[in-house]
């Protein structure tokens, strides 16, 4: 196959075009990590290969920002398990200590205003998000949403970056329509009608079912890519670089 290759210190390529792909061609989508904080939704049924695309978004956002700092809430307590003692890893029971920790460091960007060129790039990862939020009290939830809407409406000029896990983002876990405010829209394998009708509505006569590991894009709502997820070549490697941001 050819490769057409990216080459910016601050650019991670996630997926390739699986229309480029079919074609014998590898042409890698590309994300811009070194700006403004990106707010990615990544969807899809379990064994889609949601967790992989995490894992290599996480990993080259690692690699290609050496001085970001990675915090990873993994409610499930499943595929994350080589980050353990690592900082900012949070598992299980202490996935909300883990989110309130994050949510102190953004509202203390907000009140200091900072030059913006010396802000240290910060990512949030959420795994299974719906099982985290639906396993609080109405009144703790009600909290919850309200901070995560309040972190996806104001992180981006911060240089915080929110990655969430979701096999069906319901609109009412995000209060006060927060939904909308995820810049990058990932469906994987075969969503659901109604997964696409929330997410991707103008295009879901366009969205048909797709093997694990291949699915669509949106940014900014527009721009539908057809996109597959390759499996890491070295999972060793792409480990090791994560922990070291998850530990910064």
């Amino acid at each position: 196959m050819t490769a057409i290759m990216m080459n910016d210190s601050s650019i991670i390529c996630p997926f390739v075009n699986e229309k480029f792909f079919e074609a014998g061609v590898i042409k890698w989508e590309k994300w811009d990590m070194g700006g403004d904080g990106l707010r990615i939704l990544l969807s899809g049924p379990s064994g889609s290969g949601k967790t992989t695309l995490a894992q290599s978004i996480l990993s080259k956002t690692a690699l290609h920002l050496p001085q970001c700092q990675i915090y990873v809430l993994d409610y499930k307590n499943i595929d994350f398990s080589y980050l353990y003692g690592a900082k900012h890893f949070y598992s299980y029971d202490k996935t909300t200590d883990g989110f309130f920790e994050f949510y102190n460091v953004f509202e203390k960007r907000l009140e200091t205003n900072d030059d913006y060129n010396s802000l240290t790039p910060l990512v949030l990862y959420i795994d299974e998000y719906p099982s985290w939020v639906i396993s609080f009290a109405s009144k703790e939830q009600k909290e919850i949403l309200s901070k995560m809407a309040r972190l996806l409406n104001l992180s981006r000029a911060k240089k915080i970056h929110i990655i969430v896990s979701a096999q069906k983002p319901l609109n009412e876990l995000f209060a006060f329509g927060a939904r909308e405010s995820f810049s990058h829209k990932v469906l994987l394998q075969a969503p659901s009608k109604e997964t696409v009708n929330m997410l991707m509505p103008a295009y879901k006569d366009e969205i048909s079912a797709c093997q694990t590991g291949v699915g669509y894009c949106t940014v900014n709502d527009a721009n539908l890519t057809k996109i597959r997820v390759p499996f890491p070549r070295n999972k060793e490697a792409m480990r090791k670089d994560l922990l070291k941001a998850v530990n910064r």
